[in-house]
């Protein structure tokens, strides 16, 4: 049995366009990671429409290549307990296009940050996108690692579930693209954050004595009150 956003996501998110999430015939369980990520009803909290805020920091090796973003969910409750979202993930050159989300409890930024991730990986070394999305989906299901964490937000002690997978890490096929190897993703859980992701962030370390290749966090800021009635938050820009 597959998660039913989850499911809603094969037609609706391009991170899980390319394959179907675990073969027809796997009558496995889902794994913890598994259920915390991608069945659980992360926007159960929000019952008016807001903004969620996520602050997205880059930085790639010793080249002087870092910069500070924004990502904005706007999250619009509906008569059927679901939600409909829309994101600006990033902004100017780094703005990355995706299309509203109708009907979700689960939070798609999530795959957003994801989709975006796989897509740089296939342009920097030119693999198959197909080949990032499985080898990222299956580690969730079978070799995360969860562990209890706590965050501080508001001046309060919040509790919250750290998942770490590395995916790449004993693939033959990784050979091919030097460095990636040991990647690693981590996600910051808990339900005392609206919409439920406190954090996202990916490290592909450097040599030994060097900074790491890259490090991208996204990080839940605030939520705001919606300006609009209907619709995203703010009106699109034209």
């Amino acid at each position: 049995m597959r998660p039913s956003w989850f499911l809603l996501s094969l037609v609706l998110a391009p991170f899980f366009l390319a394959a179907p999430a675990l073969a027809a015939d796997d009558t496995r369980p889902l794994s913890e990671a598994q259920i915390l990520l991608f069945d659980t009803n992360h926007f159960a909290g929000i019952e008016r429409a807001e903004r969620l805020e996520y602050r997205f920091e880059h930085a790639a090796g010793q080249a002087g290549d870092r910069y500070v973003d924004r990502v904005h969910l706007d999250v619009r409750p509906r008569d059927d307990g679901a939600k409909n979202v829309w994101v600006e993930f990033l902004t100017g050159s780094h703005h990355v296009p995706f299309p509203p989300l109708m009907g979700f409890h689960g939070n798609p930024v999530l795959m957003y940050f994801l989709e975006r991730d796989v897509e740089a990986m296939r342009a920097q070394t030119g693999g198959a996108a197909t080949y990032f999305r499985n080898r990222i989906r299956h580690a969730f299901a079978d070799r995360a690692e969860l562990r209890e964490v706590e965050l501080q937000r508001d001046g309060k002690t919040a509790r919250a579930t750290e998942i770490t997978v590395v995916p790449f890490r004993g693939d033959l096929r990784i050979a091919a693209f030097p460095g990636l190897e040991e990647k690693r993703y981590r996600f910051v859980v808990s339900d005392t954050v609206p919409g439920g992701i406190y954090e996202i962030g990916v490290e592909v370390p450097g040599k030994p004595g060097e900074e790491p290749r890259l490090v991208e966090t996204l990080t839940f800021l605030a939520e705001a009150s919606c300006e609009r009635s209907e619709g995203p938050c703010t009106a699109p820009t034209p």
